[in-house]
């Protein structure tokens, strides 16, 4: 089996994926995590822009996007929202089409459902794009659009580190607005490092379900970390990022010069 599902703690529905060995969401809670690890922290509905626009990447079961234009329709803003989220498998779909919460998010969420059938989906204000296939290409053939908030949320670095090296944040930096806030779960050192070096400041997300996220971003609209947290950063062992310097590397390839790279690094703080 490529999925099992998984009731989290908020009662919702994850599934944990074979491949990755891997819950696409934390077990707390997983539509509580899509609002307070993102939309929330991307500040996105905060912003005054006649026009918002948002970058999901892995968009997994959705809930990113439903908690997004649930949040945007509650408003009831003047404001249009463009969405864009990335997947590379939807082989889940078959069990994603079984998940229902039993309440109002029901009505959006099958229309979103359709969407990752077809593709788009178009509401009075809100228009969703789902484009299938590796996030690294198509962020590569991207225009300049100028997203104002990204929820990172593939596998996790160990799992899936092709979309967590530094070359993959420096390239996504090319499709973001200037006070873009990126938003992802992981605070593990090597991304924030990543991060750093990719030059967008860093800083701590929220807990959710006992868990420290990251934030970070171009501009100062988010408090980064102190100079003795990147201190400290600097000196872990772990901070060394994954590079994909053609942005077509397998996995394998990208953990490989990693290891190979912490330990030409450990040799060289040897003293002996």
């Amino acid at each position: 089996m490529l999925f099992k599902e998984i009731i989290t703690g908020d009662g919702t529905i994850t599934l944990h994926s074979a491949e990755y060995d891997e819950a696409m969401h934390t077990v707390s809670g997983a539509f509580e995590e899509a609002l307070c690890r993102h939309v929330f922290p991307s500040k996105i509905l905060e912003r005054r822009d006649e026009h918002l626009r948002a970058l999901d990447i892995g968009f997994g079961l959705g809930y990113n996007i439903l908690a997004l234009i649930s949040e945007f329709l509650r408003k009831k803003s003047k404001q249009l929202l463009s969405v864009i989220t990335l997947e590379k498998d939807l082989s889940h779909l078959t069990l994603m089409k079984r998940i229902t919460f039993g309440d109002g998010r029901d009505r959006l969420y099958t229309q979103i459902k359709g969407a990752a059938e077809g593709g788009d989906l178009s509401l009075e204000g809100v228009s969703l794009q789902l484009i299938m296939g590796d996030a690294r290409e198509i962020i590569r053939e991207m225009d300049a659009i100028g997203f104002h908030a990204v929820f990172h949320d593939p596998y996790s670095p160990s799992k899936n580190p092709e979309l967590w090296t530094l070359d993959f944040f420096r390239e996504l930096k090319r499709v973001l607005n200037s006070e873009a806030i990126l938003t992802t779960y992981s605070s593990a050192a090597q991304v924030r490092m990543a991060l750093l070096q990719a030059g967008y400041r860093v800083g701590n997300g929220p807990i959710v379900g006992g868990k420290r996220g990251t934030l970070a971003a171009l501009s100062d609209d988010i408090q980064t970390l102190t100079e003795d947290d990147i201190d400290n950063l600097g000196e872990n062992s772990q901070s060394i990022p994954y590079r994909d310097v053609h942005l077509r590397d397998s996995r394998e390839v990208i953990r490989r010069w990693r290891a190979v790279a912490m330990k030409k690094n450990r040799r060289g703080n040897d003293p002996s």
